[in-house]
């Protein structure tokens, strides 16, 4: 049935891709813009057929006309699953609509995760619900970061072998590993070889935002940095460095690896300029910079930070 559609509908695509860009685009949006509107039932013929075009039109539309298209088909991507493919394969600033509609199936989702889209994976990682085929492709596919977002949401079903695979993948993550240990569904012989008395010392969820804001209320930046890194297993030094640098973007790529939210971020910037005598005139928009902050940023932060090290006097990390 496929195969005929296809064969019926390719000269109506070949006659679409000889379109120049632009027609090509508008006509891409235009298409778009019915289907939005009318959301054919997936069953449907009418469905089968826009769904071949427009996924043929997309592969070649122009970026903006993509970047156009994507939050409109993840309103009706269940009914178009070839279309969604198309788009949620594209760069990030495409696909990220698609990866974040609702009814996105796991068919879709699968065809999307691959060993080189961490990025695509990441956003996956965070949905509300994450099935376990989906959470085991992650976790075969996923690179440590990737399977760090995966860890901390707890709408992802991660079965025995998955906790199991995560540590043998990536274990040697401290921040993997405080993570894992902290999932109510974690198999008790992993959470135990992973909690000790250090971990256990380690603030998380509101417990964490409350001395996080206390230490700013008091413009104590430093033991707030120091507070941060322990809790992602990484390297104090590395934490004091960056407020050398006074990088604040750093300090968000950490806040979202802590689990902190944009509220208290923005209370450790204020914080951090008050401290350093700089100028607040912008600080009310550090919660929109924080949550537009892309998966790659955080990743590159959390790249250049050396595991924690274990000093004389301290305990040893988990």
């Amino acid at each position: 049935m496929t195969t005929h559609l296809e064969d019926a509908l390719k000269p109506i695509n070949q006659m679409i891709g000889a379109l120049a860009p632009k027609l090509r685009g508008a006509l891409v949006e235009e298409l778009v813009d019915e289907i939005s509107r009318e959301r054919p039932s997936a069953a449907s013929r009418k469905a089968l057929v826009l769904d071949n075009i427009v996924a043929e039109a997309l592969r070649e539309a122009p970026m903006p006309t993509r970047v156009r298209a994507s939050p409109k088909l993840a309103r009706c991507s269940s009914a178009l699953p070839e279309a969604a493919t198309t788009l949620a394969c594209d760069v990030i600033a495409v696909a990220e609509a698609i990866l974040s509609a609702p009814d996105l199936t796991d068919d879709v989702m699968l065809k999307v995760c691959a060993a080189d889209r961490q990025e695509h994976m990441q956003i996956i990682a965070k949905r509300q619900r994450v099935s376990a085929l989906i959470a085991e492709t992650i976790v075969q596919l996923g690179e440590a970061a990737t399977v760090l977002v995966l860890v901390r949401n707890i709408g992802a079903q991660l079965t025995a072998e998955g906790f199991a695979r995560i540590v043998d993948r990536h274990g040697g993550d401290a921040a993997v590993r405080s993570t894992l240990a902290q999932r109510p569904d974690c198999p008790p012989d992993i959470a135990s070889k992973f909690t000790s008395p250090a971990a256990s010392q380690v603030p998380t969820g509101d417990e964490l935002l409350a001395q996080l804001q206390a230490l700013a209320e008091e413009r104590q930046i430093v033991p707030a940095m120091d507070l941060l890194m322990r809790c992602i297993g990484r390297d104090r030094d590395a934490g004091r460095k960056i407020l050398e640098r006074d990088d604040e973007k750093a300090l968000g790529a950490i806040c979202h690896i802590a689990g902190v939210d944009a509220e208290t971020y923005e209370v450790l910037v204020h914080a951090w300029r008050v401290a350093t005598g700089k100028p607040l005139t912008d600080v009310h928009k550090s919660p929109v910079r924080f949550r537009l902050m892309r998966p790659a940023e955080i990743d590159r932060v959390l790249a250049r930070l050396p595991l924690a090290r274990i000093r004389a006097g301290e305990p040893a990390p988990a």
